[in-house]
């Protein structure tokens, strides 16, 4: 099973379509600031998103939560959580959560980090054809770790 992870597409429907296109998922997640991009996509598998500091749409939560091969996975913009800062708010509200994978935008820069065993994956921004990124993650084998891997639109 396949997730893509794109965040901070600010309007911009093509790069999400390219990045379905590429990588064929069976899950996608948006964290956020451009909700409004995903009502003219039409996917086929389970799509999730949360609301960005940029989303006006009051719908849609700030923080979700998802369970995949018995794996917790949080995912939210970042915003609330001060991410362009500092991630400690955030790694701290992943433990009391019992997450396993934290995924969070809002900084426009692809990372990836771990602690304790907790996963956290920020995918950066899809925005633009030419600096665009997103992630994927890969569950290959029950029980094994997910594969995780940042891309770049060119």
């Amino acid at each position: 099973m396949k997730i893509l992870v794109v965040s901070d597409s600010h309007g911009n429907v093509g790069t999400i379509l390219t990045a379905i296109d590429r990588e064929k998922p069976d899950v996608l997640i948006h964290l956020g600031d451009g909700l409004s991009d995903l009502e003219d996509i039409k996917f086929a598998g389970q799509m999730y998103a949360v609301r960005g500091n940029c989303d006006l749409n009051g719908r849609i939560g700030n923080i979700g939560k998802v369970e995949y091969d018995k794996r917790v996975i949080l995912y939210t913009h970042g915003h609330l959580f001060d991410c362009k800062k500092d991630p400690e708010k955030l790694v701290k509200y992943a433990f009391e959560q019992g997450a396993d994978i934290v995924l969070f935008g809002h900084t426009h820069r692809p990372e990836y980090f771990a602690r304790n065993g907790v996963m956290f994956i920020n995918p950066g921004s899809i925005k633009d054809r030419q600096t665009g990124t997103y992630a994927t993650i890969e569950f290959t084998e029950t029980g094994k770790m997910p594969i995780i891997t940042h891309h770049r639109l060119v």
